[in-house]
């Protein structure tokens, strides 16, 4: 078994809110991933730098918007044992349900105690199924051992992973003396407990910080190799470039130990080897730092993440102070004389595959590079087009002052300069409204050939490779492939439909609600109708699909729905194909259906005796001598039962 301790914010404020919204919430969901209503949160009262336990109860416990909550047992203790829908919760609490609101109460009584909440995760290997006894004790050994065998806690297990795992939310203030109890060294505390109870309770040994000998003893677990930070994992995996983590370990981590094995490590020799390999080695924030020689100022790393005999306490015990590496055309020191640079490191596409593949992805890469810069460029220099509106508009009035100006000078009657004073205003406001007039087509034309904003980073793109860049056609090459895995990820997941009907290019219906259905909206706008759990119709918007059913009544009732589906568009570009069985079974569900259209039929047969062949055929799959008539009130009435759109109000076409 191992332990896991979820990280916490730094400013000491943690959120049992954005706890759950991290956890369970992503800003990237899946379109394969059916749409949910969001659940309605309540805040809680209280200032906002109180730890709310609620959130976390929630998670912890899977709590619905309205759980069911079944009390398994209480022990003489006051321990609950409470079945939350499919997860076994227990607490010390006086109910799960309230719970929440206990933690929150006696966190409120320490003043000192700015993030009462404690969270950490016991879990066990894949192929271990421990049972709740055994997860409960290990979760209250742990508390022991915390130093909180008395604070409120609530744990529940979880089987929704490979791994089962126990959840436990506690509060680090005591209930009696609302003391907080000191988590320092808490990830130690935990490993220990870990070893202990396993050995105890027959677990399988994991991994850990701490191992157990065969007298009962703990010692700390040998340190091995590092392995690379989370960063620079990140940014291998998701942009496939190799970091200088990465590239450090590639190149020097194999010379280091056997330097180190032969007991000739030193200073200059480690500043050797980094400088041909284009790395360097300083000082930097109380250890010592690997850095890029082209870029000196870019990101470091760890030396004790490349190798940990190269790090600062380890090399100074051995072979004393830290020497900066000397000038690199030192011609008297032919220790360090570091006069070539073998390799340097560069940012490329990881090194996976074979060389003639490797260089041609790196050349991609670096095109790729340079065309987003060329784009940031565009950006940062693009400036919306200005139409000099105020000027223009100043100009008129400039226009009519000197107007009036010459006026005043020139006529000297009173009223007839009145009278040409009214008309130079007149003129003005001609003017004004031609040039309003004037604007307005300009901001349309500006907006219609795209001036009227900056381009987007795919419309730079698509512009680019017209004008025959390369790499612009290379970045929309590579849209398209991947667009191209996702489509093939999703059609992977819908099985293969007995029948397809395609239909014309935006050729949307609103979801409709089926008695014989469920009904799930999938978030890249695909409507499945499940019937006992399993896809039986779907609408992708461009085609339906409708699967093979387990019954007789399962097929007609996906084939009404089907045809409904057909009557609500246009019919002008439908077409169905599939198994013939199955597309004469959905043309006489839409036949009998008969849903009343613009074209008074929903589906245009071109003579009775391919109406007849229609019928003789669906007798045939029935097995019944059903006659036209009584078939048609009867599909008639079931889907005025069984088919009605959403929403209710939503003319039909």
């Amino acid at each position: 078994m191992n332990v896991i301790i979820p990280p916490k914010r730094r400013d000491k404020k943690t959120s049992f809110r954005k706890l759950v919204e991290y956890v369970s919430t992503r800003e990237e969901n899946k379109n394969a991933e059916q749409v949910q209503p969001e659940p309605a949160h309540t805040p809680n009262a209280g200032s906002t730098a109180t730890p709310d336990f609620g959130q976390l109860v929630d998670y912890v416990g899977r709590k619905n918007i309205s759980p069911a909550s079944e009390i398994i047992s209480i022990s003489p203790e006051g321990i609950q044992r409470v079945l939350s829908g499919e997860v076994l919760c227990e607490t010390n609490c006086f109910s799960l349900e309230a719970a929440a609101s206990e933690m929150n109460m006696t966190a409120m009584q320490n003043r000192h105690c700015k993030d009462a909440v404690y969270h950490f995760i016991l879990s066990w290997q894949s192929d271990e199924n421990p049972s709740p006894d055994a997860v409960f004790t290990s979760v209250r050994y742990s508390m022991a051992q915390l130093g909180m065998a008395d604070h409120q806690y609530v744990a529940a297990i979880h089987k929704d992973t490979d791994n089962v795992h126990c959840h436990v939310s506690a509060n680090r203030v005591h209930p009696v003396t609302f003391r907080a109890q000191n988590m320092w060294n808490d990830a130690d505390t935990l490993q220990k407990a870990c070893r202990v109870l396993e050995r105890d309770l027959g677990f399988n040994v994991d991994n850990g910080s701490w191992e157990m000998s065969g007298d009962g003893s703990l010692y700390r677990t040998r340190r091995a190799l590092p392995s690379a930070p989370r960063g620079a994992a990140k940014r291998e995996i998701f942009s496939d470039k190799e970091s200088l983590h990465g590239y450090a370990v590639r190149e020097t981590r194999q010379m280091i130990s056997d330097l180190s094995e032969e007991g000739s490590l030193s200073w200059p020799l480690l500043h050797n080897v980094m400088y041909t390999r284009g790395l360097g080695v300083r000082e930097q924030n109380g250890g010592l730092a690997v850095f890029d020689l082209l870029n000196p100022d870019s990101i470091s790393v760890k030396a004790s993440d490349i190798h940990p005999a190269i790090g600062l306490q380890a090399m100074e015990a051995k072979h004393g102070s830290f020497l900066p590496a000397p000038p690199a055309s030192d011609p008297e020191n032919h220790e360090a004389g570091m006069l070539m640079v073998d390799k340097f490191y560069l940012p490329q596409l990881h090194v996976r595959d074979g060389e003639a593949r490797r260089e041609r992805r790196e050349a991609r890469a670096v095109a790729r590079d340079i065309l987003r810069a060329r784009y940031d460029a565009y950006r940062a220099g693009w400036e919306r087009p200005d139409l000099r509106a105020g000027e223009r508009f100043r100009q008129i009035s400039a226009h009519c002052v000197a107007t009036k100006a010459n006026v005043r000078q020139a006529v000297r009657d009173p009223l007839m300069r009145k009278l040409m004073y009214r008309v130079a205003e007149f003129e003005k406001m001609k003017a004004a409204a031609e040039l309003r007039l004037q604007l307005r087509e300009e901001r349309q034309t500006l907006k219609e050939t795209g001036q009227a904003r900056h381009l987007t980073w795919k419309s730079w793109v698509e512009q680019e490779a017209l004008n025959g860049d390369v790499a612009a056609i290379s970045q929309m090459r590579g849209w398209a492939y991947r667009e191209k895995r996702a489509a093939s990820k999703r059609q992977s997941a819908w099985p293969e439909p007995n029948a397809v009907i395609h239909f014309g290019p935006a050729e949307d219906v609103p979801t409709f609600k089926s008695s014989a259905h469920d009904t799930a909206l999938l978030r890249d706008g695909t409507v499945t109708y499940l019937r006992d759990g399993k896809p039986a119709v779907t609408d992708f918007g461009n085609r339906v699909e409708v699967y093979a059913a387990a019954d007789a009544a399962s097929d007609r009732h996906n084939n009404d729905l089907a045809a409904e589906l057909i009557a609500w568009r246009s019919g002008e570009n439908t077409v169905l194909q599939g198994d013939p069985a199955a597309v004469n079974r959905v043309l006489y569900a839409g036949a009998v259906r008969n849903v009343t259209k613009r074209d008074e039929q929903s589906f245009s047969v071109s003579d009775q005796q391919h109406m007849a062949n229609v019928r003789a055929t669906e007798r045939h799959l029935s097995g019944q001598d059903v006659r036209a008539e009584a078939s048609h009130t009867e599909y008639q009435s079931r889907m005025d039962d069984a088919v009605r759109p959403l929403p209710k109000d939503l003319p039909r076409p």
